[in-house]
């Protein structure tokens, strides 16, 4: 996942909009959009349920990735 995929999926796990995420990152409701939908692809998920059955066992590494990036955790 890209740095920018990890902090959508953060917004997601805290159950914002794709609108909200984008105006925390500074992008637009849409680019959100393509980047949730580039990780459902990347990770085989059909809905965003699925998508965060599949992240939220992972958090932890998510979680630990935005740290070396020197990004605020969620």
């Amino acid at each position: 996942m890209t740095l920018r995929e990890v902090e959508v999926v953060c917004g997601l796990v805290r159950g914002l909009t794709n609108k909200q995420i984008g105006l925390e990152l500074g992008i637009s409701h849409r680019t959100v959009e393509i980047h949730r939908s580039r990780l459902m692809r990347k990770l085989g998920a059909s809905t965003l349920a699925g998508l965060l059955g599949i992240i939220l066992p992972q958090r932890a590494m998510i979680e630990a990735r935005l740290a070396e990036a020197g990004e605020p955790a969620s």
